[in-house]
């Protein structure tokens, strides 16, 4: 269960860098989270560079529409998708707020 979960999020992963590149955003993304003891407990990070980018991602309900979808598109267990978090943050916010250091910032 563990590995086809881990490839599942690795699926969601690269689906979340083409949403982001569909938005003309260059995109990194992760993910991190206890998802092996429950699948409810993951959290898919997508950084962009600034944080104009990261506020144009965050309004349009489509993109955060499309990031949920993708749970159901790649099958993660339905009585863990409502807790899965989707977040975006910008390089420029990391750097301003953490010294550039993401672990930082999401610890």
């Amino acid at each position: 269960m563990k590995l086809l979960l881990k490839w599942k999020i690795w699926r969601i992963e690269f689906a979340l860098k083409n949403l982001v590149r569909a938005e003309g955003f260059k995109p990194m993304v992760w993910s991190f989270g206890a998802y092996y003891i429950d699948p409810k407990y993951l959290v898919f990070v997508v950084g962009v560079p600034t944080d104009a980018a990261k506020e144009t991602l965050k309004s349009t309900s489509t993109f955060t529409a499309s990031m949920k979808e993708l749970l159901e598109t790649f099958n993660w267990p339905i009585q863990a998708r409502a807790e899965v978090v989707f977040d975006v943050e910008s390089q420029e916010t990391v750097d301003r707020e953490n010294n550039g250091n993401w672990w930082y910032h999401y610890k």
